[in-house]
């Protein structure tokens, strides 16, 4: 694998804004991914396979790792995570690379159909190489960050992972396990996502959470309108809150893999790590005596996907 170059221009004058702080690639920071994607390819490893390029990284990290010091190879970690990237926008409909302009400097992301929600591969990737990683990493998050991105076209969940969809897990059961703090703040949402869908009158609206620390109560904030977009709107909140762990509720139906049915569901994180995908069962009232509204089980743990914030 030869070298390539690894930075990408300021933002254009031209190029306008799909949302604030992320716009579209010119050609000449096109032409950065696609020389990353030459490098890439020169290894030999089948770029499609997700497992092939963990293993990649796995293999070219130790080896760094294990030999005289050195710096960073910029040039291949930016090609493995543009690698990461490419697997994520393969996966999720309406996906596409673009570049986040906020920040001190502009840096390449996959963003979601609507541009409001992004995965940071590159960054991630880099960090990866910083702190070492096992090779089944890349293959955990290619499907957290899709799952991520997926949500913003409407109540999709991320699938559950393990032997059985179905099987009964717990957070510590996770490839990555959430703090208690998370843990805390989700199951909290999740009550008070549940009391409002089990009382009559109750209004039912996508809402979140953040949490700044112990001495600070959280903050809470209720989004109307259409509920796709509402949660969009939720989500670009905690994004730009500051906290140090968030939540975001909202109200659909589980796929049946997972029991289906109507649901409430939360998805937290501390910031900067992988969330906490959560729901709970419930039968909505119907007329009658007998027709109130009622939980169903007991909460699941339905996976992780990319951090709130």
């Amino acid at each position: 694998m030869t070298e390539v170059r690894q930075t990408l221009s300021l933002p254009a004058s031209d190029a306008h804004e799909i949302v604030p702080g992320v716009r579209p690639l010119t050609a000449e920071e096109t032409g950065h991914l696609d020389r990353a994607r030459t490098h890439l390819r020169a290894s030999g490893v089948d770029l499609a396979d997700a497992q092939a390029v963990g293993a990649l990284l796995h293999s070219m990290r130790s080896r760094w790792a294990a030999g005289p010091a050195a710096g960073v190879p910029q040039a291949t970690v930016m090609a493995l995570g543009v690698g990461v990237g490419d697997l994520i926008v393969h996966r999720v409909p309406g996906a596409r690379w673009a570049l986040r302009t906020r920040g001190p400097a502009p840096t390449p992301t996959v963003v979601s159909a609507s541009g409001t929600d992004a995965a940071l591969p590159l960054a991630d990737v880099t960090a990866r190489w910083q702190t070492g990683c096992g090779p089944e990493w890349v293959s955990e998050y290619v499907a957290a960050a899709a799952a991520h991105l997926a949500a913003d076209a409407g109540y999709e969940v991320p699938s559950p992972r393990g032997p059985s969809r179905t099987a009964f897990r717990t957070p510590a059961d996770l490839p990555y396990p959430p703090s208690p703090a998370a843990q805390d703040i989700a199951l909290g949402v999740l009550d008070q996502a549940l009391d409002a869908a089990l009382t009559p009158g109750a209004v039912a609206v996508p809402f979140a959470v953040v949490d700044d620390g112990p001495a600070q109560s959280p903050g809470v904030r209720r989004f109307g309108g259409e509920p796709a977009q509402a949660l969009q709107e939720a989500r670009a909140w905690v994004r730009g809150s500051g906290a140090a762990r968030a939540a975001v509720a909202w109200f659909g139906q589980l796929p049946s893999d997972s029991a289906g049915g109507p649901a409430v569901l939360v998805e937290a994180s501390d910031a900067g790590a992988p969330s906490l995908v959560v729901a709970h069962r419930y039968v909505a009232a119907t007329p009658g005596a007998d027709g109130r509204a009622r939980a169903v089980g007991e909460p699941l743990v339905l996976g992780q996907a990319a951090p709130l914030l």
